[in-house]
């Protein structure tokens, strides 16, 4: 049965669950979007053919008969949305980070429970073809009784430079920490993988190199007007012609090299990485401890060449190794012969995350017609990966020093 959905933030994220809609009509349709941005709007009505509203209010005050509310608007503006939302008596379908403080988290997992709705969080690898292999394998036994997990999250230069150096996510102050804004997708798959509880968090990292001290001599404010633009490996006309992607976070008008070249001098994203007003780390590393005394390791770096995650589990009869944006997983038992398993992508029609995001949209379309999901993240589950993200963080501003953690459902 064809589910109606409306989407909350218009952009990069809206536009992969309209995508999905209009390829999928018969899953889902479109009804209508918010978004303050005109263009954005205009898109909504013209590409999609949705009602279109600047102010979300006016939306969720229409009355529609609607399936699920899509949340995916910036990190700061998803607790006063979902709130709104979920008073007005709508399931959701709610973008990571939930929200940026743990107060406001908890705040909407209570608004949940008092509204009796129902809140699914797009904590989207759990979908991918990638770790659902992994999880199918772990339950198998091929590992035997799992010890530890490392994982890497490797943001990529360019990555970490648009998004957060110059771009929504820089500041911790206006977005959410890094180890929540990026990090808490891995968290949440560590307590999925791991099918624990986490205890307590220990992490260490911080800001090293996109920050003042490391400018060249005589770098200037914007990449425009800068003596090293040629040398430079942050050249923002390179990084944005060279991954075009990432330019629709400044364009208003269509992705071109030739509209990009004429938009970007003189934006905030041709400001310069080490003259910004960046304080979320470029690096870090965690480290998580689970109720039977297992643990995992996690790191976040910025300086990797492309963007991929990592992963190696040790269990007690093999260890288990893959990468997500290469779709292969090797399981090598002790004493035996190496099994490689190549992930089968190609029933994947849209969206990105290594198919996550088609995935869960499909997974979730079963779920609202009565089927039952695998591994479903309903905000119950979800929010522990961020409890275990801002345990991380405070840990990390304090040295290192373990975070307890204690959550009562």
């Amino acid at each position: 049965m064809t589910k109606n959905i409306a989407i909350i933030g218009f952009g990069g994220r809206g536009h992969i669950y309209g995508n999905y809609a209009k390829q999928n009509p018969e899953q889902f349709r479109l009804v209508a979007v918010a978004d303050p941005q005109l263009h954005k709007r205009k898109e909504g009505t013209e590409i999609f053919g949705a009602e279109a509203y600047e102010d979300y209010r006016e939306l969720l005050d229409k009355g529609y008969d609607l399936d699920l509310v899509v949340i995916s608007t910036q990190d700061a503006q998803h607790k006063e949305h979902a709130l709104y939302a979920l008073k007005k008596g709508y399931d959701l379908l709610l973008e990571k980070p939930i929200a940026i403080k743990e107060e406001d988290c908890v705040e909407i997992y209570e608004c949940a429970k008092a509204c009796n709705r129902k809140v699914f969080v797009c904590h989207v690898l759990r979908y991918t073809p990638f770790y659902r292999q992994v999880k199918d394998i772990l339950d198998g036994g091929e590992l035997g009784e799992v010890i530890a997990i490392h994982a890497s999250e490797n943001v990529g230069y360019y990555h970490q430079a648009h998004s957060y150096v110059r771009g929504p996510w820089r500041n911790s102050k206006q977005s959410s920490p890094m180890i929540l804004a990026k990090c808490s997708h891995d968290m949440d798959i560590l307590r999925y993988l791991m099918g624990e509880r986490c205890v307590s968090v220990s992490s260490y990292g911080g800001l090293k190199f996109f920050c003042e001290e490391n400018a060249p001599q005589g770098a200037t404010a914007y990449c425009t007007d800068c003596p090293h633009a040629d040398s430079c490996i942050y050249n923002a006309k390179r990084i944005y012609t060279e991954h075009q992607w990432m330019a629709s976070y400044f364009l208003k008008t269509a992705i071109t090299e030739e509209n990009i070249l004429r938009e970007l001098p003189y934006s905030q994203y041709d400001r310069c990485v080490f003259h910004c007003d960046n304080d979320v780390v470029d690096h870090q590393s965690t480290i998580v401890q689970f109720e039977n005394g297992k643990t995992a390791t996690h790191t976040m770096t910025a300086f990797s060449k492309e963007i991929y995650r990592d992963i190696k589990i040790f269990g007690t009869k093999a260890e288990l190794v893959g990468v997500m944006e290469e779709n292969w997983i090797e399981v090598r038992p002790f004493g035996g012969e190496v099994k490689r398993i190549d992930v089968d992508l190609s029933h994947v029609t849209t969206g990105g995350h290594s198919g996550g995001d088609f995935c869960m949209m499909k997974e979730l379309h079963d779920v609202l017609n009565g089927k039952q999901g695998k591994g479903i993240t309903y905000l119950d589950v979800s929010i522990e990966s961020h409890l275990m993200s801002f345990a991380a963080e405070r840990s990390r501003v304090n040295g290192g020093a373990a975070q307890k953690i204690v959550f009562n459902k």
